[in-house]
């Protein structure tokens, strides 16, 4: 039989392609959902980047001393300057710098070399404050021992036994004093200088010498110093400085004080004294400060207009609907948004004239933002300083002058709480009494809260005074710290924020095991297809070849 070409009789490749385009369809669907799901995700991405920007924000107005801004201003700063942190007193004072406090200094009687030998032993140097006899009435000399600072001992050794050695020894011990040697021109002197001064930080130096005498003027005993012992015989060391308190008088009241920083004569005050007045009365004038309370309000207001420019942005409605926020219309997201302007819109009990932002000149506008009336807040500010800070901040007012605020925890509600005593407490006993009618905790001096009542985590401290009912303390929660609570439930890994993004990175999980799942159906399909199209298409071909053989066949039986 003469051969036949043939030809492929139908085309495969098309065939089948038109084929799995219709069967690719559901695998579209999925793949719109799946970048949906993803594009929610980066949505929530950025909400949640915006709202933790906001919490850092609020978290900060959260304290009181972000409002309780003050100026303390010293008339002669070179005589003593001062600061002042929010709880002092308004008002002048008249400061009088009589004496500066000063560091006790010792010296070893000079030696030619720096490395001649001293001599071995220990060294024990402890630290308190000296007191000469009083003939009357008569009352002996006495050392009395700093109990806050521990004394420290230094081997002296072979390997560091010369005048440099027991320098760097002392040194390298790191406790109260520092060791310098000074060359006076003829000699090396070894100088002990305490680290700290006033009265109660003096030196006393005992040696145990290896020469069996420990207060004699040879060897390592040289270097003994008893403020109680005579010259030459225990205290064989010459003070080149005694150890002075800071003399002071502030509005006619004399002030002792071991140190130049004095942080703790007038409530909310530190002095940092730098050389005496010579008798001269120097003003210190504490004022509000108010560009510092602006600062904190316009920070409040920015924060919030950056957060609202973000959720607006994501729940936008378009017409066209291209370009609609990624959040339009989610539930979450809703819940986000009223929570935070539930808090801005309410009113707050700060227990004075200023309750609200519009009190503060802060107003909302059309757009969802914030707009800040700088003259109404300078009023505000002017008039209503205390009040202030009560309506950003956590804050807590007591009745009695003997209870302070101390703090609380995000489960403390606002409210006013009656306080009763009936145990005052101390170093070694603690509080017992209620707060809210509730047994609270007590710890010394203080009083907490109990849990799962209203008052859980206020904590109050109680200095004095009777037994018995002790008034009532007000808290109150304002606008950046209740803020502040609600983002951390909403930024909480448990919170609405967390729960939907874990929910949409589910779905797109599921979706992209649908999707892997749906190619490997869709590999098989295609190869059924192929083959099933491909048989048909050698079936064709072998059909139409016997087609043109018979016709060959039929033509050649004809011409014959």
């Amino acid at each position: 039989m003469p051969t036949v070409s043939s030809t492929s009789s139908i085309d495969v490749n098309s065939i089948v392609s038109s084929l799995m385009s219709v069967e690719r369809q559901p695998l579209s669907l999925i793949t719109s959902q799946k970048t949906a799901y993803e594009a929610k995700l980066t949505a929530y991405g950025t909400l949640k980047s915006a709202l933790s920007t906001f919490q850092t924000s609020v978290g900060a107005l959260a304290s009181a001393s972000k409002f309780n801004a003050q100026t303390a201003t010293s008339a002669m700063p070179s005589i003593f300057t001062a600061t002042a942190n929010g709880s002092a007193t308004i008002g002048d004072y008249a400061v009088t710098v009589n004496q500066l406090a000063k560091s006790q200094k010792i010296a070893l009687d000079g030696v030619p070399n720096t490395t001649d030998v001293i001599g071995t032993g220990k060294l024990t140097i402890a630290f308190g404050a000296y007191a000469p006899e009083v003939v009357s009435p008569a009352t002996p000399a006495s050392f009395t021992a700093n109990p806050d600072k521990a004394a420290f001992e230094v081997t002296i050794d072979s390997s560091n036994n010369t005048l440099a050695g027991v320098r760097d020894a002392i040194n390298a011990a790191n406790g109260g004093v520092t060791a310098t040697i000074v060359n006076d021109g003829s000699a090396n002197r070894l100088v002990i200088t305490s680290k700290e001064t006033g009265e109660i930080n003096g030196i006393k130096i005992t040696v145990a010498d290896d020469d069996g005498n420990p207060t004699d003027n040879t060897g390592l005993s040289r270097l003994a110093y008893d403020p109680l012992a005579s010259n030459g015989s225990g205290k064989n060391m010459s003070q080149l400085q005694a150890p002075l308190n800071a003399l002071l008088n502030i509005d006619g009241i004399d002030v002792v004080k071991a140190s130049n920083t004095v942080s703790d004569a007038v409530e909310g005050i530190t002095l940092n004294l730098l050389t005496t007045s010579n008798s001269q009365a120097i003003n210190l004038g504490v004022a509000s400060d108010q560009t510092k309370i602006k600062e904190s309000v316009t920070a409040f207001v920015d924060a919030y207009n950056k957060l609202n420019d973000t959720l607006r942005n994501l729940t936008k409605f378009d017409e066209t609907g291209k370009s609609s926020g990624k959040l339009l219309g989610d539930a979450t997201a809703r819940s986000i948004t009223s929570q935070i302007k539930s808090v801005v819109t309410k009113v707050v009990d700060t227990g004075g004239t200023v309750t609200s932002l519009t009190d503060i000149g802060v107003s909302f506008q059309r757009d969802g933002k914030l707009a800040l009336d700088s003259t109404k807040l300078s009023t505000a500010v002017a008039n209503h300083f205390d009040d202030i800070a009560a309506l950003f901040s956590t804050s807590a007012k007591a009745t009695d002058a003997q209870i302070t605020y101390l703090g609380n925890t995000s489960k403390t509600q606002s409210g006013t709480y009656p306080i009763t005593v009936s145990q005052i407490g101390s170093d070694i006993t603690n509080m017992v009494g209620t707060m809210n009618g509730v047994a609270g905790n007590g710890l010394n001096q203080e009083l907490i809260g109990a849990t799962g009542d209203a008052s859980e985590g206020l904590r109050i401290k109680v200095t004095g005074g009777s037994t018995g009912a002790r008034g009532t303390v007000t808290f109150v929660k304002g606008y950046a710290a209740q803020l502040d609570d609600i983002l951390d439930g909403l930024l909480d890994d448990d919170g609405i924020l967390a729960a939907r993004t874990d929910g949409i990175s589910s779905s797109v999980k599921r979706l992209e095991r649908q999707t892997d799942a749906f190619n490997l159906k869709l590999t098989v399909i295609e190869k059924r297809y192929r083959e099933q199209y491909t048989r048909l298409d050698t079936l064709l071909s072998s059909l139409q070849n016997t087609s043109s053989y018979l016709s060959q066949q039929i033509s050649a039986l004809s011409n014959n």
